[in-house]
């Protein structure tokens, strides 16, 4: 019994959505974290300069406002931590990115990102 080209045809479309489906969700999931990877490293050298250079909290909180701006990072003033200030300067970023659904715009998974950076000393860049 051979199944009729109309069956076909809907098998291949509901298979085709589903590969849409994971594609897009694996393409937002890659560019969350590709971008969390940028933000990481910009965190990295602003707690070094600032370390280096003793600036206060509030500027190096505005740094990484606007670099998580830049990047379509969710990360809100309250979730940077800044503790000490110059050799003992620690900064702490805890965000979550949600991963949509196409076309329904509907949260199906939740990325938590930390990082946690501590003034070092000597090091450069």
């Amino acid at each position: 019994m051979a199944a009729s080209p109309h069956l076909k045809r809907l098998v291949f479309v509901v298979w085709l959505l589903i590969a849409i489906f994971y594609f897009y969700v694996s393409y937002n999931y890659i560019r969350a974290s590709m971008a969390d990877r940028q933000f990481a490293d910009y965190l990295q050298y602003v707690v070094q300069i600032a370390g280096n250079d003793n600036r206060p909290s509030r500027e190096i909180r505005a740094l990484l406002l606007v670099k998580a701006q830049e990047l379509s990072l969710p990360v809100r003033g309250e979730q940077i931590s800044i503790l000490g200030g110059g050799p003992t300067l620690n900064v702490t970023v805890d965000y979550i990115v949600d991963i949509d659904v196409p076309l329904v715009h509907s949260q199906i998974y939740s990325k938590r990102f930390e990082h946690r950076v501590n003034y070092q000393v000597g090091k450069t860049f």
